[in-house]
């Protein structure tokens, strides 16, 4: 029961961040009281917690298995990539957390993968502000292809995409 209610708070909160989810919600799409949910979690800030800790155990896994290969860099992007197609809610509930981040006390809850991934790319050589710079565009481009290519994916579909011919036509101003 415990790992059901966190994988439906997180679809919960993937889909409306943790401002616009209740715990009396997240209780009826589990499916159980609002007082079972309490009594695992105390709080939603706890439940939005366990909810990290699962990303934070994805994200630990794509650096071991990007860790086992031998271009770090080239090695993480796929790692990450991967990650992101499994996990699209983690990309959701990662950047609703860094948008809400300069405004809350204390740590990023996500840090110890992301330290990971900088020893990882600085293995190669590179400074640490220049690893941090690559993994911060890692993350970014990743998170910011998976989260668009739903939308992408479906304006493609919705027209007929024909490369020959542009799908908008531009009209000139008077």
């Amino acid at each position: 029961m415990h790992a059901r209610i966190i994988e439906v708070a997180g679809t919960l909160f993937a889909r409306r961040g943790i401002d616009g989810v209740s715990i009396a919600e997240v209780a009826l799409a589990a499916g159980v009281s609002k007082a079972n949910v309490m009594h695992h979690f105390g709080s939603k800030d706890r439940l939005y917690a366990a909810c990290l800790d699962v990303i934070d155990a994805h994200l630990h896994r794509a650096v071991d298995d990007a860790s086992a290969g031998t271009a770090p860099i080239a090695d993480l992007r796929s790692a990450l990539s991967a990650w992101a197609q499994s996990h699209p809610d983690d990309l959701r509930i990662m950047a609703y957390g860094l948008l809400r981040l300069p405004d809350r006390d204390g740590r990023w809850s996500l840090a110890d993968p992301v330290h990971r991934m900088v020893a990882l790319v600085a293995s190669t050589g590179m400074t640490s502000s220049a690893a941090t710079d690559v993994v911060v565009d890692l993350l970014g481009v990743v998170t910011y292809r998976e989260m668009a290519r739903p939308l992408v994916d479906n304006e493609v579909a919705a027209s007929e995409f024909d490369t020959n011919q542009p799908t908008h036509v531009r009209q000139e101003l008077p």
